[in-house]
């Protein structure tokens, strides 16, 4: 495996500001991964620029869900559940060892939730949007049923109970495959390098200026075509007037330990409010989320409260009686921030998902929306403005496996007989290998610029230990330096920086603390 490292990072940033791009993406989340490599495959010469890690914001702190979005048909949202499915049902088959089917148990109780009929339709729905049929129709269970498969649901009320299939990622993994990816097709790409300022000359977009956050380098990288897909950054980069109108609402997420919960496969559950909660078996662990509640505080700095941990608790508790979940069984949580566009809806989790893109007069592309399951579609949409700023029609994609410069859209690869979309996405973490060896590994494959970087989102050390990899941070700074040649003074400031993420992690523990 040929290196993909934090010296590829700072080559990269060398070479976007020596030679000018077609099409520069900022934004390194999972829709501007998707947009560089369906720009690099269609030939054109492609840099992607990110603030921070890739995968930082909320492509990393999502569900880790790939899914159709069961809950939208509740506001007969077919068409989003339509393109979600579809969306669904190819990474399964593009991404096999990053994507795995999940079945979900989804118990109907007396008064609390979706009623059986209301379920009867939209599951049915569900099987019909998905039009490969590459997972398990849903089936029905009658009380005695649902318990012989989960026997600590609660028994009060239950009145039967159905099962149907998603899919389940790990998040940051996926958007680092669709990275690499579009690396291996000819995107040149860099994290930690921050957009600081949109060129415009004689009116038009010509590029950005972007600063290297590692050595504080300020590089002019020009461009025909610029892709704002900051998420919820967008407005920052677009010039005043008509701008995205977007509405953040923010998603927590917790994980606690599966064993007090008891479950067996994935759940779907109701929190107080009648909004859907999921319940995932994750290892030892079950990740339970998500909240959805509107969010005004600072972008940079989003964290999980009392009443957040709570209300997911709550659910749990609601549905698995026997639990008796509470804060002090939690061993770690998360908070995002969905970039979702403003459609006027009064409640939060009534709020579209789909997404909007807008074409500038002075030629920039913003998109915003959207989610995990749908980029890469998104990324199609996207390069249809690319190709109208470049004044070219749809080019000929490039396949990424054997490099055969033929449009192939619909049908296989000419060359190597790839099927749509030509791309294949591998998982290249070793399999089996101690935390010391994946460190060595990440630092040198997967572009790690910061400890963080490797426990946070190249392998959830971060989430899944109960000393968040307190203990074994040190020994990871020594691997992680050896392999990128950090002195005695940036280990000890990484070891600093990433004691600062795990203590605002915890910091909702003091708070409850106080009450």
């Amino acid at each position: 495996m040929e290196e993909f490292s934090a010296r590829t990072r700072t080559a990269n940033l060398e070479a976007m500001g020596r030679e000018a791009l077609d099409v520069l993406v900022i934004g390194g989340g999972i829709v501007g991964a998707w947009t560089a490599l369906t720009a690099a495959m269609r030939g054109y010469r492609t840099g992607l620029v990110e603030k921070g890690d890739f995968a930082g914001g909320t492509s990393g702190k999502t569900s880790r869900l790939i899914h159709g979005g069961l809950r939208y048909l509740q506001k007969f949202r077919i068409g989003i559940v339509r393109e979600a499915a579809r969306e669904r049902d190819a990474l399964l088959q593009i991404a096999p060892s990053l994507v795995s089917p999940v079945t979900f148990v989804l118990p109907v109780y007396r008064g609390r939730g979706a009623k059986a009929w209301q379920l009867r339709i939209g599951l049915w729905l569900y099987d019909v949007l998905s039009r490969d049929k590459v997972l398990p129709p849903r089936t029905w269970l009658s009380p005695e049923e649902a318990l012989s498969a989960e026997p600590r649901l609660g028994r009060t009320g239950l009145v039967r109970a159905a099962t149907y299939s998603d899919a389940l990622a790990h998040d940051a993994r996926l958007v680092l495959a669709v990275v690499r990816k579009a690396a291996t097709a000819g995107a040149v790409v860099a994290n930690y390098a921050r957009a600081v300022e949109i060129l415009r000359e004689g009116g038009r977009v010509g590029g950005a200026k972007v600063q290297d956050e590692v050595s504080g380098t300020e590089r002019t990288i020009r461009a025909r075509a610029v892709v704002n897909a900051t998420g919820i950054w967008v407005r920052d980069l677009m010039a005043g007037g008509r701008r995205l109108r977007l509405r953040p609402t923010k998603g927590v997420h917790v994980f606690v330990p599966r064993d007090r919960v008891g479950h067996r496969r994935a759940i779907v559950l109701y929190g107080r409010d009648g909004r859907v909660v999921f319940m995932v078996p994750w290892g030892d662990l079950t990740l339970v989320g998500t909240t959805d509640t509107d969010y005004r505080g600072d972008r940079e700095r989003v964290e999980a409260n009392r009443p957040d941990i709570e209300y997911l608790l709550d659910a749990v508790n609601a549905t698995f009686p026997e639990a008796r979940l509470n804060p002090e069984d939690v061993v770690s949580s998360y908070a995002g921030l969905r970039p979702l566009v403003d459609t006027g809806e009064a409640a939060e989790s009534d709020i579209s998902r789909e997404h909007e893109i807008q074409r500038d007069l002075d030629g920039l592309i913003s998109v915003a929306g959207g989610k995990l399951t749908t980029a890469r579609a998104m990324s199609w949409d996207v390069m249809r403005h690319v190709d109208a700023v470049l004044g070219n029609r749809a080019k000929a994609m490039r396949c990424p496996e054997c490099g055969t410069s033929r449009y192939y859209g619909g049908r296989a690869c000419g060359g190597c007989g790839a099927t749509v979309p030509g791309v294949r996405l591998e998982e290249t973490a070793p399999v089996g290998s101690d935390a010391e060896a994946l460190a060595a590994h990440s630092a040198r494959h997967e572009m790690v610029v910061h400890l963080d970087d490797f426990f946070v989102r190249r392998t959830r050390l971060f989430y899944e230990r109960q000393d968040h990899g307190r203990s074994i941070a040190p020994a990871i700074a020594g691997v992680v330096g050896d392999a990128l040649g950090w002195d005695s003074e940036r280990r000890a400031a990484e070891l600093a920086r990433y004691r600062e993420a795990v203590e605002s992690m915890e910091r909702w523990r003091a708070e409850a603390g106080d009450g």
